[in-house]
Protein backbone atom coordinates (compact mmCIF):
# COMPACT_ATOMS: atom_id res chain seq x y z
CA UNK A 1 0.00 0.00 0.00
CA UNK A 2 2.71 2.43 0.94
CA UNK A 3 4.69 1.84 -2.60
CA UNK A 4 1.39 1.71 -4.28
CA UNK A 5 0.58 5.48 -2.63
CA UNK A 6 4.42 7.27 -3.50
CA UNK A 7 3.88 6.06 -7.22
CA UNK A 8 0.70 7.73 -7.36
CA UNK A 9 1.75 11.11 -5.90
CA UNK A 10 4.61 11.06 -7.92
CA UNK A 11 2.51 10.79 -11.32
CA UNK A 12 0.14 13.23 -10.12
CA UNK A 13 2.60 16.37 -9.04
CA UNK A 14 4.95 17.52 -11.94
CA UNK A 15 8.84 17.99 -10.39
CA UNK A 16 9.87 21.27 -9.76
CA UNK A 17 13.96 21.36 -10.21
CA UNK A 18 16.01 24.09 -8.68
CA UNK A 19 16.78 25.40 -12.35
CA UNK A 20 13.35 25.79 -12.72
CA UNK A 21 12.99 27.88 -9.46
CA UNK A 22 16.04 30.50 -9.77
CA UNK A 23 14.19 30.90 -13.89
CA UNK A 24 10.94 31.88 -12.46
CA UNK A 25 12.40 33.86 -9.68
CA UNK A 26 14.85 36.18 -12.38
CA UNK A 27 11.84 36.17 -14.32
CA UNK A 28 8.85 37.29 -12.21
CA UNK A 29 9.64 38.40 -8.78
CA UNK A 30 8.75 41.70 -8.04
CA UNK A 31 11.78 43.19 -6.63
CA UNK A 32 13.89 42.15 -9.19
CA UNK A 33 11.46 43.88 -11.50
CA UNK A 34 11.86 47.07 -9.30
CA UNK A 35 15.28 47.08 -9.19
CA UNK A 36 15.24 46.86 -13.28
CA UNK A 37 13.23 50.14 -13.15
CA UNK A 38 16.50 51.81 -10.78
CA UNK A 39 18.85 50.49 -14.22
CA UNK A 40 16.31 52.37 -16.87
CA UNK A 41 16.40 55.68 -14.62
CA UNK A 42 20.62 55.45 -14.67
CA UNK A 43 20.32 54.74 -18.31
CA UNK A 44 18.27 57.92 -19.24
CA UNK A 45 20.76 59.64 -17.00
CA UNK A 46 23.49 58.39 -18.78
CA UNK A 47 21.89 59.11 -22.44
CA UNK A 48 23.23 61.67 -24.77
CA UNK A 49 20.61 64.25 -23.70
CA UNK A 50 21.38 64.54 -19.90
CA UNK A 51 24.74 64.56 -20.56
CA UNK A 52 25.06 68.49 -21.78
CA UNK A 53 26.56 68.35 -24.83
CA UNK A 54 23.92 69.43 -26.72
CA UNK A 55 23.16 72.92 -27.69
CA UNK A 56 19.93 74.84 -26.23
CA UNK A 57 17.44 76.17 -29.06
CA UNK A 58 14.66 78.45 -28.40
CA UNK A 59 11.91 80.01 -30.53
CA UNK A 60 9.52 83.13 -29.93
CA UNK A 61 7.34 85.42 -31.39
CA UNK A 62 4.54 87.89 -31.23
CA UNK A 63 1.28 89.54 -33.54
CA UNK A 64 0.36 92.86 -32.12
CA UNK A 65 -2.71 94.81 -33.01
CA UNK A 66 -3.39 98.83 -31.62
CA UNK A 67 -5.84 101.19 -32.43
CA UNK A 68 -5.42 104.88 -31.03
CA UNK A 69 -6.23 108.69 -31.87
CA UNK A 70 -4.35 111.78 -31.28
CA UNK A 71 -5.74 115.38 -30.55
CA UNK A 72 -3.38 117.93 -29.72
CA UNK A 73 -4.03 121.51 -29.55
CA UNK A 74 -0.95 124.19 -30.21
CA UNK A 75 -0.20 127.94 -29.29
CA UNK A 76 1.13 130.75 -31.75
CA UNK A 77 -1.73 129.92 -33.77
CA UNK A 78 -0.61 126.82 -35.13
CA UNK A 79 -3.35 124.13 -36.55
CA UNK A 80 -4.66 121.82 -34.12
CA UNK A 81 -4.68 118.03 -34.64
CA UNK A 82 -7.23 115.72 -34.26
CA UNK A 83 -6.61 112.12 -35.77
CA UNK A 84 -9.03 109.11 -34.45
CA UNK A 85 -8.88 105.23 -35.46
CA UNK A 86 -5.14 104.99 -35.90
CA UNK A 87 -4.59 101.11 -36.76
CA UNK A 88 -1.43 99.60 -36.47
CA UNK A 89 0.15 95.98 -36.92
CA UNK A 90 3.09 94.45 -35.30
CA UNK A 91 5.08 91.15 -35.21
CA UNK A 92 8.44 90.09 -34.07
CA UNK A 93 10.22 86.71 -34.36
CA UNK A 94 13.22 85.92 -32.64
CA UNK A 95 15.43 82.60 -32.28
CA UNK A 96 17.78 82.04 -29.85
CA UNK A 97 20.34 79.32 -29.35
CA UNK A 98 23.60 78.76 -26.68
CA UNK A 99 26.13 76.03 -26.14
CA UNK A 100 28.61 75.36 -23.18
CA UNK A 101 31.70 75.18 -25.05
CA UNK A 102 33.98 74.45 -21.74
CA UNK A 103 33.15 74.16 -18.04
CA UNK A 104 37.01 72.81 -17.01
CA UNK A 105 35.83 69.25 -17.64
CA UNK A 106 32.81 68.83 -15.49
CA UNK A 107 30.08 67.52 -18.01
CA UNK A 108 32.83 64.62 -18.96
CA UNK A 109 33.02 63.77 -15.33
CA UNK A 110 29.39 63.76 -14.46
CA UNK A 111 29.08 62.19 -17.83
CA UNK A 112 31.81 59.42 -16.87
CA UNK A 113 30.05 59.71 -12.95
CA UNK A 114 26.48 58.61 -14.82
CA UNK A 115 28.44 55.74 -16.52
CA UNK A 116 29.39 54.01 -13.09
CA UNK A 117 25.43 54.69 -11.83
CA UNK A 118 24.63 53.08 -14.64
CA UNK A 119 26.68 49.83 -14.02
CA UNK A 120 26.12 49.93 -10.31
CA UNK A 121 22.97 49.59 -11.04
CA UNK A 122 23.37 47.01 -12.80
CA UNK A 123 24.99 45.06 -9.97
CA UNK A 124 22.68 45.62 -7.21
CA UNK A 125 20.14 44.51 -9.41
CA UNK A 126 22.90 40.95 -9.86
CA UNK A 127 23.22 41.07 -5.83
CA UNK A 128 19.07 41.10 -5.32
CA UNK A 129 19.13 38.43 -7.96
CA UNK A 130 21.78 36.32 -5.89
CA UNK A 131 20.18 36.75 -3.12
CA UNK A 132 16.23 36.08 -3.53
CA UNK A 133 17.92 32.60 -5.45
CA UNK A 134 19.58 32.18 -2.23
CA UNK A 135 16.49 32.58 -0.27
CA UNK A 136 14.19 30.45 -2.77
CA UNK A 137 17.26 27.26 -2.62
CA UNK A 138 17.23 27.57 1.13
CA UNK A 139 13.03 26.98 1.10
CA UNK A 140 13.85 24.24 -1.82
CA UNK A 141 15.88 22.52 0.37
CA UNK A 142 13.86 22.43 3.23
CA UNK A 143 10.71 21.25 1.41
CA UNK A 144 13.01 18.26 0.19
CA UNK A 145 14.27 17.83 3.75
CA UNK A 146 10.37 17.65 5.22
CA UNK A 147 9.41 15.61 1.99
CA UNK A 148 11.95 12.73 3.06
CA UNK A 149 10.91 13.13 5.98
CA UNK A 150 7.23 12.94 5.37
CA UNK A 151 8.56 9.33 3.14
CA UNK A 152 10.10 8.35 6.46
CA UNK A 153 6.76 8.97 8.00
CA UNK A 154 4.83 6.97 5.44
CA UNK A 155 7.15 4.04 6.14
CA UNK A 156 6.65 4.49 9.77
CA UNK A 157 2.53 4.45 9.77
CA UNK A 158 2.75 1.28 7.63
CA UNK A 159 4.75 -0.79 10.06
CA UNK A 160 3.00 0.87 12.95
CA UNK A 161 -0.47 -0.60 11.11
CA UNK A 162 0.91 -3.94 10.21
CA UNK A 163 2.31 -4.41 13.98
CA UNK A 164 -1.32 -3.03 15.08
CA UNK A 165 -3.11 -5.56 13.21
CA UNK A 166 -0.96 -8.33 14.19
CA UNK A 167 -1.03 -7.51 17.39
CA UNK A 168 -5.20 -7.45 17.43
CA UNK A 169 -4.58 -11.03 15.71
CA UNK A 170 -2.23 -12.24 18.63
CA UNK A 171 -4.98 -10.78 21.25
CA UNK A 172 -7.68 -12.58 19.54
CA UNK A 173 -5.79 -15.77 19.70
CA UNK A 174 -4.52 -15.01 23.37
CA UNK A 175 -1.31 -14.62 22.85
CA UNK A 176 -0.98 -11.06 23.58
CA UNK A 177 -2.60 -8.76 26.45
CA UNK A 178 -4.88 -5.67 25.92
CA UNK A 179 -2.23 -3.55 26.30
CA UNK A 180 0.05 -4.41 23.40
CA UNK A 181 -3.02 -3.72 21.26
CA UNK A 182 -3.20 -0.23 22.63
CA UNK A 183 -0.13 0.65 22.65
CA UNK A 184 0.21 -0.62 18.60
CA UNK A 185 -2.94 1.70 18.12
CA UNK A 186 -1.16 4.50 19.70
CA UNK A 187 1.72 4.34 18.24
CA UNK A 188 -0.46 4.34 14.58
CA UNK A 189 -2.29 7.30 15.81
CA UNK A 190 1.07 9.33 16.68
CA UNK A 191 2.17 8.90 13.28
CA UNK A 192 -0.62 9.47 11.44
CA UNK A 193 -0.80 13.19 13.80
CA UNK A 194 2.99 13.39 12.59
CA UNK A 195 2.81 12.77 8.98
CA UNK A 196 -0.65 15.64 9.69
CA UNK A 197 1.70 17.87 10.72
CA UNK A 198 4.78 17.17 7.98
CA UNK A 199 2.46 17.17 5.14
CA UNK A 200 0.91 20.54 6.50
CA UNK A 201 4.92 22.26 6.70
CA UNK A 202 4.95 21.14 3.52
CA UNK A 203 1.88 23.41 2.29
CA UNK A 204 3.51 26.31 3.96
CA UNK A 205 6.83 25.98 2.68
CA UNK A 206 5.61 25.69 -0.93
CA UNK A 207 3.95 29.08 -0.31
CA UNK A 208 6.94 30.33 0.59
CA UNK A 209 8.65 29.61 -2.35
CA UNK A 210 5.98 30.63 -4.40
CA UNK A 211 6.14 34.33 -2.87
CA UNK A 212 9.32 34.27 -4.79
CA UNK A 213 8.18 32.85 -7.77
CA UNK A 214 5.03 33.90 -8.23
CA UNK A 215 3.54 30.29 -8.24
CA UNK A 216 -0.10 30.10 -8.04
CA UNK A 217 -0.38 26.43 -6.97
CA UNK A 218 1.51 24.07 -4.51
CA UNK A 219 0.69 20.47 -6.69
CA UNK A 220 4.43 19.99 -7.50
CA UNK A 221 7.66 18.14 -5.55
CA UNK A 222 10.73 18.73 -5.15
CA UNK A 223 14.23 16.66 -6.07
CA UNK A 224 15.05 15.35 -3.00
CA UNK A 225 17.90 13.54 -4.71
CA UNK A 226 20.75 15.85 -3.21
CA UNK A 227 24.75 16.15 -5.04
CA UNK A 228 27.05 17.50 -2.89
CA UNK A 229 29.73 19.85 -5.19
CA UNK A 230 32.67 21.15 -3.09
CA UNK A 231 33.41 17.87 -1.01
CA UNK A 232 37.08 18.20 -2.87
CA UNK A 233 37.30 21.90 -2.98
CA UNK A 234 40.16 24.20 -1.16
CA UNK A 235 39.00 27.11 1.06
CA UNK A 236 41.90 28.93 -0.53
CA UNK A 237 40.34 28.60 -3.47
CA UNK A 238 37.07 29.76 -2.72
CA UNK A 239 38.45 32.18 -0.57
CA UNK A 240 40.12 34.44 -4.21
CA UNK A 241 37.50 33.14 -6.21
CA UNK A 242 34.97 35.26 -3.28
CA UNK A 243 37.28 38.85 -3.39
CA UNK A 244 36.90 38.61 -7.17
CA UNK A 245 33.39 37.70 -7.69
CA UNK A 246 31.01 37.85 -4.91
CA UNK A 247 28.28 41.01 -6.18
CA UNK A 248 28.65 43.15 -3.24
CA UNK A 249 32.21 43.50 -3.25
CA UNK A 250 32.57 44.41 -6.82
CA UNK A 251 29.66 46.94 -6.00
CA UNK A 252 31.87 48.60 -3.48
CA UNK A 253 34.41 48.55 -5.60
CA UNK A 254 32.45 50.48 -7.68
CA UNK A 255 31.29 52.93 -4.99
CA UNK A 256 34.89 53.86 -4.34
CA UNK A 257 35.27 54.50 -8.19
CA UNK A 258 32.41 56.74 -8.03
CA UNK A 259 33.54 59.04 -4.60
CA UNK A 260 36.62 59.47 -6.80
CA UNK A 261 34.43 61.34 -9.58
CA UNK A 262 33.12 63.19 -6.80
CA UNK A 263 36.76 64.50 -5.81
CA UNK A 264 37.71 65.49 -9.20
CA UNK A 265 34.30 67.39 -9.61
CA UNK A 266 34.68 69.17 -6.69
CA UNK A 267 38.41 69.95 -7.93
CA UNK A 268 36.51 72.00 -11.03
CA UNK A 269 34.04 73.38 -9.71
CA UNK A 270 35.41 76.66 -10.39
CA UNK A 271 36.79 76.32 -13.39
CA UNK A 272 35.77 79.22 -15.94
CA UNK A 273 32.63 78.53 -18.26
CA UNK A 274 33.19 79.79 -21.71
CA UNK A 275 29.31 79.90 -23.78
CA UNK A 276 28.66 80.55 -26.88
CA UNK A 277 25.13 82.04 -27.91
CA UNK A 278 23.57 83.35 -31.23
CA UNK A 279 20.41 85.34 -31.81
CA UNK A 280 18.69 86.25 -34.67
CA UNK A 281 15.15 88.59 -34.53
CA UNK A 282 12.98 90.01 -36.70
CA UNK A 283 10.33 93.07 -35.80
CA UNK A 284 7.55 94.38 -38.43
CA UNK A 285 5.14 97.03 -38.19
CA UNK A 286 2.66 98.40 -40.63
CA UNK A 287 0.42 101.33 -39.82
CA UNK A 288 -2.98 102.83 -41.51
CA UNK A 289 -2.31 106.03 -43.72
CA UNK A 290 -3.46 108.02 -41.23
CA UNK A 291 -0.03 107.53 -39.61
CA UNK A 292 3.11 109.19 -40.23
CA UNK A 293 5.33 106.24 -40.52
CA UNK A 294 3.95 103.45 -43.15
CA UNK A 295 5.64 100.61 -42.41
CA UNK A 296 8.69 99.73 -40.06
CA UNK A 297 11.28 96.35 -40.30
CA UNK A 298 14.15 95.39 -38.39
CA UNK A 299 16.20 92.72 -38.45
CA UNK A 300 19.35 91.15 -37.36
CA UNK A 301 21.72 88.57 -36.22
CA UNK A 302 23.83 88.70 -33.38
CA UNK A 303 26.36 86.41 -32.07
CA UNK A 304 28.71 85.87 -28.89
CA UNK A 305 30.90 84.71 -26.89
CA UNK A 306 30.28 84.89 -22.78
CA UNK A 307 33.23 84.02 -19.88
CA UNK A 308 32.64 83.40 -16.18
CA UNK A 309 35.38 82.55 -13.82
CA UNK A 310 34.32 82.46 -10.17
CA UNK A 311 37.58 83.44 -8.65
CA UNK A 312 36.56 83.00 -5.01
CA UNK A 313 33.45 81.39 -3.68
CA UNK A 314 33.80 82.04 -0.13
CA UNK A 315 35.72 78.45 0.80
CA UNK A 316 32.73 76.00 -0.97
CA UNK A 317 34.95 74.52 -3.15
CA UNK A 318 37.28 73.46 -0.75
CA UNK A 319 34.37 72.13 1.44
CA UNK A 320 33.09 70.01 -0.95
CA UNK A 321 36.77 68.79 -2.21
CA UNK A 322 36.89 67.43 1.93
CA UNK A 323 33.70 66.06 1.93
CA UNK A 324 34.09 64.20 -1.11
CA UNK A 325 37.73 62.82 0.21
CA UNK A 326 36.01 62.30 3.54
CA UNK A 327 33.64 60.01 1.09
CA UNK A 328 36.91 58.50 -0.39
CA UNK A 329 38.22 57.13 2.80
CA UNK A 330 34.66 55.82 4.34
CA UNK A 331 33.82 53.76 0.98
CA UNK A 332 37.53 52.04 0.88
CA UNK A 333 36.76 51.22 4.78
CA UNK A 334 33.62 50.30 3.76
CA UNK A 335 34.95 47.95 1.13
CA UNK A 336 37.98 46.27 3.56
CA UNK A 337 35.35 45.78 6.06
CA UNK A 338 33.27 43.87 3.92
CA UNK A 339 36.06 41.85 2.61
CA UNK A 340 37.05 40.68 5.92
CA UNK A 341 33.43 39.83 7.13
CA UNK A 342 32.94 37.90 3.82
CA UNK A 343 35.97 35.95 4.43
CA UNK A 344 35.32 35.34 7.74
CA UNK A 345 31.63 33.92 7.26
CA UNK A 346 33.08 31.97 3.95
CA UNK A 347 35.61 30.14 6.56
CA UNK A 348 32.57 29.87 9.44
CA UNK A 349 30.77 27.91 6.41
CA UNK A 350 33.41 25.63 5.37
CA UNK A 351 33.73 24.31 8.83
CA UNK A 352 30.12 23.82 9.12
CA UNK A 353 30.47 22.37 5.72
CA UNK A 354 32.87 20.04 6.71
CA UNK A 355 31.40 18.95 9.95
CA UNK A 356 28.06 18.49 8.25
CA UNK A 357 30.24 16.29 5.44
CA UNK A 358 31.67 14.07 9.04
CA UNK A 359 27.98 13.66 10.07
CA UNK A 360 27.08 12.22 6.81
CA UNK A 361 29.25 9.57 7.20
CA UNK A 362 28.89 8.62 10.94
CA UNK A 363 25.18 9.03 10.26
CA UNK A 364 25.47 6.65 7.15
CA UNK A 365 26.83 4.06 9.89
CA UNK A 366 24.71 4.32 12.15
CA UNK A 367 21.52 3.82 9.64
CA UNK A 368 23.27 -0.05 8.89
CA UNK A 369 23.56 -0.04 13.04
CA UNK A 370 19.83 0.85 13.06
CA UNK A 371 18.77 -1.52 10.44
CA UNK A 372 20.44 -4.50 11.78
CA UNK A 373 19.15 -4.19 14.68
CA UNK A 374 15.69 -3.24 14.14
CA UNK A 375 15.19 -6.27 11.55
CA UNK A 376 16.83 -8.76 14.74
CA UNK A 377 14.24 -6.95 16.79
CA UNK A 378 11.00 -7.35 14.58
CA UNK A 379 12.04 -10.79 14.09
CA UNK A 380 12.19 -11.40 18.17
CA UNK A 381 8.90 -9.54 18.46
CA UNK A 382 6.58 -11.95 15.45
CA UNK A 383 8.64 -14.26 17.62
CA UNK A 384 6.89 -13.42 20.87
CA UNK A 385 10.75 -12.00 22.06
CA UNK A 386 10.06 -8.94 22.33
CA UNK A 387 8.13 -6.52 23.24
CA UNK A 388 5.90 -3.97 21.56
CA UNK A 389 7.87 -1.01 23.11
CA UNK A 390 11.35 -2.25 22.65
CA UNK A 391 9.92 -2.68 18.75
CA UNK A 392 8.51 0.60 18.83
CA UNK A 393 11.92 1.98 20.26
CA UNK A 394 13.99 0.18 17.20
CA UNK A 395 12.00 1.72 14.21
CA UNK A 396 11.82 4.88 16.25
CA UNK A 397 15.95 4.49 16.35
CA UNK A 398 16.19 3.23 12.58
CA UNK A 399 13.78 6.26 11.39
CA UNK A 400 16.40 9.04 13.37
CA UNK A 401 19.15 7.91 12.14
CA UNK A 402 17.66 7.76 8.81
CA UNK A 403 16.47 11.32 9.34
CA UNK A 404 19.59 12.44 10.86
CA UNK A 405 21.65 11.46 7.94
CA UNK A 406 19.63 13.33 5.63
CA UNK A 407 19.81 16.17 7.84
CA UNK A 408 23.35 16.13 7.29
CA UNK A 409 23.18 16.23 3.92
CA UNK A 410 21.16 18.90 3.29
CA UNK A 411 23.16 20.72 5.87
CA UNK A 412 25.73 20.15 4.11
CA UNK A 413 23.93 21.47 0.72
CA UNK A 414 22.48 24.19 2.19
CA UNK A 415 26.55 25.53 3.36
CA UNK A 416 27.23 24.81 -0.49
CA UNK A 417 24.16 27.18 -1.33
CA UNK A 418 25.51 29.98 1.00
CA UNK A 419 28.95 29.32 -0.44
CA UNK A 420 27.56 30.05 -3.81
CA UNK A 421 25.52 32.76 -2.56
CA UNK A 422 28.81 34.57 -1.26
CA UNK A 423 30.75 33.94 -4.32
CA UNK A 424 28.70 35.39 -6.50
CA UNK A 425 27.15 32.21 -8.44
CA UNK A 426 23.40 31.19 -7.34
CA UNK A 427 21.84 29.78 -10.56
Amino acid sequence: MFLFSISTLAITQSLLTTEEVFSEVVTNNYDLQAARQNIALAEVLTSRENRGYLPTLSLNGGLGYSLNGVKSVFNFNFPDLNIQNIQSYNGNLGIESSYLVYDGGQRHLVNDKNKVNLKIASLQLESIQQLLGFNALQIYYNIAQSTYNLDLLKESLAISQERYSRTKTYYEYGKNNKVDVLNAKVDVARDSVSLNSIENDIKNLKLQLNQLTLRTDTDYQVDTTINLTYQLSEVSELESKLLNTNAELITLREQVELVKYDVEIAEKLNAPQIIASGAYNLDYQKNSEKSQLALNRTNGLNLGLSANWNIFDGGQQKVQKQLAAIDQSTAFIDLKNKENELVTQLNSLWNSYRNNLQNMLIEQQNIQTNRQNFELVKSLYENGQQSSIEFRQAQLNLINAQSQYYFAKISAKLSEVEIEYLLGTTN
